[in-house]
């Protein structure tokens, strides 16, 4: 079988690493170059995602690059594992080339068809066995299968973020550390050994910020911004912010309430182009290490395409939805200062069982 993965982020990434374990070909095409993907912010794998991750054989390096204190190598009580999301893909990236995944760059999507043929902007095209869309919120692969898919919903929160050096914060390192402030919320992790904090903040912003308007914030613009919103917050918070290096970052929050068709012909969804969450439910980059892994033991284990394809999605769709659901609560409760009593176990828990058939 030759797998044609759409997108070479994390999930894409993290695809081809679970199809070359059951001796899938795999092409992965990214429409960005290798050195965009070299970039952004920090992300927190919960116990469910590292569970995913030690089937691919990939927990212990992760853990590795990660907050989680050096002497331990574990993810602590709260089993959270604070890593660079630009690691993380490095750690997904050398893995897959490393087991026989071709990757390729500047590859922009532009149609596929029910052969498994997909055209790309350059003009050239891949056929393939199936067709897997790892190409975000944004994904062109949802469109291609559906013309009428929804587009990402705008949470009316803008979300900032940095890592700041010679910076203390209170709190167990590692773990995921929260303060309110009346104009914004602000949470943040530390490094075991060493005075380093990993922040991001979330403020109110009612109209969804354009990618001019957030390229011409300053870094000086961001922090007063910051500094603004938090100035009732403990000391600490301005001091890591003020400490924070260069690499200060601004998104828009979105997410994707509901996708009603994920797969058409050969090709299917898997990741954000699926099910993008926000990043208040820390579960972004874990749902997509779990979508991996089941759609790979579906086509380990499942006589056809279309059969795997239809075990995958009912395996994962009704967890992703209500893993969505649960961070649109979480992050309207930002914005009101509300509360939610979700117990988040079910979430945790959750473990893929790689030896059972699927």
């Amino acid at each position: 079988m030759h797998a044609l993965v759409i997108g070479g982020g994390i999930a894409g990434s993290a695809t081809a690493v679970a199809l070359r374990s059951i001796g899938a070909d795999v092409t992965v095409c990214e429409a960005r170059s290798a050195a965009d993907l070299d970039a952004g912010l920090w992300l927190g794998v919960a116990s469910n995602g590292l569970s995913a991750l030690d089937v691919l054989g990939l927990r212990a390096t992760t853990l590795a690059a990660s907050l989680v204190d050096p002497r331990t190598g574990t993810a602590g009580r709260s089993g959270f594992a604070p890593v660079r999301r630009a690691d993380l893909y490095r750690i997904l990236r050398r893995a897959a080339q490393e087991r026989g995944a071709v990757l390729r760059y500047d590859k922009k999507l532009v149609e596929a068809d029910d052969t498994g043929t997909a055209t790309f902007a350059d003009g050239s095209t891949v056929t393939a066995d199936v067709i897997i869309g790892c190409d975000g919120v944004h994904s062109r692969t949802r469109s291609v299968i559906d013309p009428g898919a929804p587009s990402p919903r705008y949470i009316p929160l803008l979300n900032i973020g940095g890592f700041a050096e010679s910076a203390r914060a209170p709190g167990e390192p590692a773990r995921l550390q929260f303060v309110r402030g009346g104009g914004g919320f602000f949470g943040y992790t530390t490094a075991a050994g060493r005075d380093e904090v990993w922040w991001f903040a979330n403020l109110p912003w009612p109209t969804e910020p354009t990618r001019s308007e957030l390229a011409a914030m300053t870094r000086d613009d961001l922090t007063k911004l910051l500094l603004d919103a938090l100035n009732d917050t403990p000391p600490f918070v301005r001091d890591v912010i003020e400490r924070t290096g260069p690499g200060l970052y601004a998104v828009p929050t979105h997410d994707l309430p509901a996708v009603p068709v994920w797969r058409r012909g050969r090709t299917i969804l898997l990741g954000d182009a699926a099910h993008a969450t926000t990043p208040t439910s820390g579960q972004g980059a874990s749902m997509a290490l779990e979508d991996a892994v089941v759609l790979a033991k579906c086509l380990r284990d499942r006589p056809s395409w279309h059969d795997a394809a239809a075990r995958y999605e009912e395996l994962r769709r009704g967890r992703v939805q209500d893993i969505v659901a649960l961070g649109a609560r979480a992050s309207a409760a930002k914005l009101t200062d509300a509360s939610i009593e979700d117990s988040l176990e079910w979430i945790h828990s959750y473990r893929v069982d790689w030896a059972a058939p699927a």
